[in-house]
């Protein structure tokens, strides 16, 4: 199913949010921030699956949380709050979960290979939160910057090895690395699709066709996951824009 997801819409009040997606989709990947953080927004989210036809995926929290935090206070907040969306994630009965890996800091920067390790010790947790509440629980890989990591197949491949876990391509992001190729080797493991475009440089999230990835790669029968266009702006235009190219694409 091709969904919807816009950071931005997360500061503004959820039923007002849901207004402008319900025409256009039929489902709506929240972005759990801000004005939308699923533990908050919980009944809220229960009136809107028991009275519209509109199905919901979340991305967690991503921007005030840090599993590679060096500090335990702060580690082990983000774990709890990840582990928190997942459990209401699991009673609202929607999914998947997408994730982020730790990010690296300015102190962190210092010691890589703890970033490293304390990132898969919160997604060990992670990992048995989604087991616990039926959650499919998804690892994004990440774009070219500098705070980023999980951005190649391999580091994938090992961030996830042995973890009961999916995969959420962003195949944004995997043209940022040049890395489109080697991810979709990891194609078993995927779980979830973000589907915006870039000229390779940045992670811009353009409207699909103005930029020079080929989405064609995303045709894939034995793919069962979602396809979700992540918009960059809450206006409509592009993102209806995305949804036709891509349908004339997957068919």
């Amino acid at each position: 199913m091709i969904g919807y997801s816009c950071p931005p819409l997360s500061v503004r009040p959820f039923h007002e949010a849901a207004k402008l997606v319900l025409p256009h989709f039929e489902l709506w990947e929240i972005v759990s921030e801000a004005d939308h953080f699923l533990p908050d927004i919980e009944a809220q989210a229960r009136e809107l699956l028991d009275t519209t036809h509109l199905r919901l995926s979340v991305h967690a929290p991503y921007s005030t949380v840090n599993l590679a935090a060096f500090d335990e206070c702060t580690r082990r907040h983000s774990v709890r709050v990840l582990c928190d969306t997942i459990r209401v994630a699991g009673r609202l009965g929607i999914g998947p979960v997408t994730v982020h890996p730790g990010v690296i800091g300015p102190i962190q920067r210092f010691d890589r290979d703890r970033v490293a390790r304390l990132t898969r010790k919160g997604l060990e947790e992670i990992s048995e939160a989604g087991k616990e509440h039926g959650v499919t629980v998804a690892l994004e890989n990440m774009p070219d910057m500098k705070a980023c990591i999980c951005k190649t197949a391999a580091e994938m491949e090992k961030m996830l090895e042995g973890l009961d876990m999916g995969m959420c391509l962003d195949i944004g992001h995997a043209n940022t690395t040049h890395q489109v190729r080697e991810l979709l080797g990891l194609g078993a493991r995927f779980v979830n699709i973000h589907v915006h475009d870039n000229d390779g440089t940045g992670d811009q999230h353009l409207p699909l066709g103005k930029g020079n990835i080929d989405f064609g790669v995303l045709r894939n029968p034995d793919y069962r996951g979602n396809h979700i266009i992540e918009a960059s702006a809450p206006g409509m235009e592009e993102a209806l824009e995305s949804k036709r190219h891509l349908q004339r694409i997957l068919g």
